[in-house]
């Protein structure tokens, strides 16, 4: 995502970009920031990766996403100074680049260029959010889960550190739904269920409809 929103910037532009990012690195399950907090700077992930949660009116906390490298994370920050929507959470030893809103704001006042970057992100986010409501209303739990099985295995290799109850937040669904389909994915040999973690054997299986 960020590396293709770059791409629209000439060589002066990105330079001056590069130029206020702070790079910072955080060990897993350190926290970027909370929920609540007030928000003053986005993250570009270099490496690892972010969990995004969020709690409930019940006080329960959910997933919302795991994003990795190229991912952008807290963007309103730089439109607004409105508190956090969400807990920003490292899932493995990450390296992220700091874009604060007082620097970004100069940018904006010299150059249009980087107002263009801005709607870029947001038009973006707001389209994959439109997507996943699409997907929630008009697809089954097994194909969310299959997909969101999918997207970790691409995005971490074929262990995933992420619990069941991740997992199904992640899909949309409940955990003994989720729970469920795991059991039958391990019996078909797709996948082992290890504690805290999801182990991939057959990923091209997440692909079809064949179990």
């Amino acid at each position: 995502m960020w590396s293709d929103l770059l791409s629209r910037l000439d060589a002066d532009a990105r330079a001056r970009l590069d130029a206020i990012m702070v790079t910072k690195s955080i060990t897993s399950n350190d926290v970027l920031f909370w929920e609540g907090q007030r928000g003053d700077a986005l993250y570009v992930i270099q490496m690892g990766h972010i969990l995004v949660e969020r709690v409930t009116e019940q006080g329960d906390t959910v997933a919302v996403a795991v994003l990795g490298p190229d991912s952008i994370v807290g963007e309103q920050a730089l439109v607004g100074d409105d508190v956090r929507g969400a807990t920003a959470r490292a899932v493995t030893d990450t390296t992220v680049g700091s874009l604060g809103r007082a620097a970004f704001g100069e940018l904006r006042r010299t150059h249009a260029v980087f107002d263009e970057l801005l709607v870029g992100m947001l038009d973006r986010r707001i389209r994959e959010l439109n997507d996943l409501v699409l997907e929630a209303r008009h697809r089954p739990a097994e194909d969310r889960v299959r997909r969101r099985l999918a997207e970790m295995n691409l995005l971490f290799g074929s262990e995933i550190p992420l619990t069941q109850s991740t997992l199904a937040a992640l899909a949309g669904t409940t955990r003994p739904t989720t729970n469920g389909l795991l059991q039958a994915f391990q019996l078909a040999g797709v996948l082992e269920l290890r504690r805290g973690r999801i182990v991939v054997l057959q990923p091209d299986a997440l692909q079809s409809d064949a179990l």
